[in-house]
């Protein structure tokens, strides 16, 4: 057994174990960054930036909307002004806010794959709402602000304020128009 440690395997005075352990490392290194690369490529980073953007990235943000002065009641959501939408809710990130036409009433019905597709505007349940505005209780037990009882979602494609690519989609999705 002490002729295995000083045996060399080709590779140098490193036993062979050795050798692959660190091709298994190494190789480990080159799979990640091949695999955030392809993520970022196929846009998933992107929408990671969407979800935590950076303080300079929402100040640099132009878009051809213009933000009111101040947000409606309770810092619930922000109305806009667009040329070609009109006035339309907001979250507090400038980020636009659909409602999906199969919910109904108080009942959201955009799980799994759609939900993915289609964040919900989270509540951290807020003890007084503006007017309109109420929460609905998911499946699971999440709450989700609604606005006239219809849940709000954001789009994951939108990905820098004022982006409003969800309009009309399949033509169930709508910005939410005030």
């Amino acid at each position: 057994m002490a002729d295995y440690y000083t045996k060399t395997s080709g590779y140098g005075k490193w036993p062979l174990w050795q050798w692959i352990f660190i091709y298994i490392v190494i190789g480990g290194i080159i799979y990640a960054l091949l695999y955030y690369f392809i993520l970022a490529k196929n846009g998933d980073y992107a929408n990671l930036q969407q979800q935590y953007p950076s303080p300079k990235t929402q100040q640099s943000a132009t878009t051809e909307a213009t933000q009111s002065s101040a947000p409606i009641s309770n810092n619930i959501y922000i109305s806009k002004t667009d040329s070609s939408k009109g006035t339309y809710m907001t979250d507090l990130r400038g980020m636009t806010l659909y409602t999906y036409d199969k919910d109904t009433t108080g009942v959201s019905n955009c799980y799994n794959g759609c939900a993915k597709a289609w964040p919900i505007y989270s509540s951290n349940a807020a003890a007084q709402l503006p007017d309109n505005i109420s929460i609905v209780k998911r499946t699971g037990g999440t709450s989700q602000y609604a606005y006239k009882g219809m849940p709000l979602y954001h789009y994951a494609t939108d990905v820098k304020v004022g982006d409003t690519i969800g309009d009309n989609i399949g033509n169930v999705w709508h910005i939410v128009k005030l």
